[in-house]
């Protein structure tokens, strides 16, 4: 995988900065690739991607894995399924601390759950990372809320990220920190949503919660939309306002039904592999 080039299998590459389709289809590939079982996967990252280390990390809760090379570093981190019940319990979350120290509050349930697995990340980059190779974080659902905060972390301890890809991300916190992550992220978080996906509009923002990163929506046309504004006018007829989290997730179910469907991981892959074959 040369860092000039792509790998056809699996086209990540840091010789440029800024979104590409190349890399968001690789990350979604890693993404689906978490939730594989944990036997299946060193073959699929070392023999087919051509990684040259691969580990597992996490615990019950929190899982994923980290892959090397002289050329590229990737952390992955898996999502939950798409389990309203889940989801629901999860939205009832209070807020915690953020690393950066400026009034910025995360969800805990996220912040606990990559609490458990930091020293083991930190262990991991030290040990295997190789010096100036760009690093990626990724993830699917919850994968994507703990890629993005294990980049907070990183950005806390000066450490560098070339880019996270996060694949129907839920928001992690509030607008404190949405300014702190932005400010240290410099438009390296790029955040996916497929269509009405349903856990991309959780918490709500009546809760206090907020995105961060750049936005990068996928229309039924396999179209990747870029403006900032056409979320903002979608978030304007999607959003209920002033519900409990419970009626918050059925009130989008009853005016979406495929809002689960849509936050699948499969479909995010299929229709970035659409869109790169057509950008090829």
């Amino acid at each position: 995988m040369p860092s000039n080039s792509t790998n056809a299998l699996f086209p990540l590459s840091g010789s440029e900065c800024g979104f590409t389709t190349g890399n968001a289809l690789a990350c979604a590939m890693a993404s689906q690739a978490s939730y594989l079982a944990p036997e299946l996967i060193p073959g699929l990252v070392i023999e087919k991607w051509k990684f040259s280390d691969y580990r597992r990390i996490g615990n019950e809760h929190t899982q994923g894995f980290i892959a090397t090379s002289e050329h590229c570093t990737l952390v992955t981190f898996r999502g939950s399924e798409a389990d309203v019940t889940n989801w629901q319990e999860n939205l009832d979350a209070g807020f915690v601390p953020g690393p950066f120290n400026e009034r910025e509050r995360l969800h805990r349930g996220f912040a606990l759950g990559l609490k458990q697995v930091l020293p083991e990340i930190q262990s991991r980059l030290t040990t295997l990372h190789h010096s100036g190779a760009p690093l990626f974080l990724t993830g699917h659902s919850l994968g994507a809320a703990l890629a993005t905060l294990t980049a907070a972390w990183l950005y806390e301890q000066h450490q560098p990220v070339h880019a996270v890809y996060g694949f129907g991300s839920p928001r992690v916190g509030c607008r404190h920190f949405r300014k702190s992550y932005n400010s240290r992220d410099q438009g390296r978080t790029f955040r996916l949503v497929n269509q009405h996906d349903l856990i991309a509009r959780t918490p709500p923002r009546v809760m206090r919660y907020r995105h961060v990163g750049l936005l990068r929506y996928l229309d039924d046309q396999n179209t990747i939309h870029e403006d900032p504004n056409f979320w903002k006018r979608l978030l304007l007829y999607v959003d209920p306002k002033g519900r409990n989290p419970s009626e918050y997730i059925n009130a989008i179910l009853d005016r979406f039904p495929g809002a689960i469907e849509d936050h699948r991981i499969d479909n995010y892959l299929q229709k970035l592999q659409d869109i790169h074959s057509m950008a090829s």
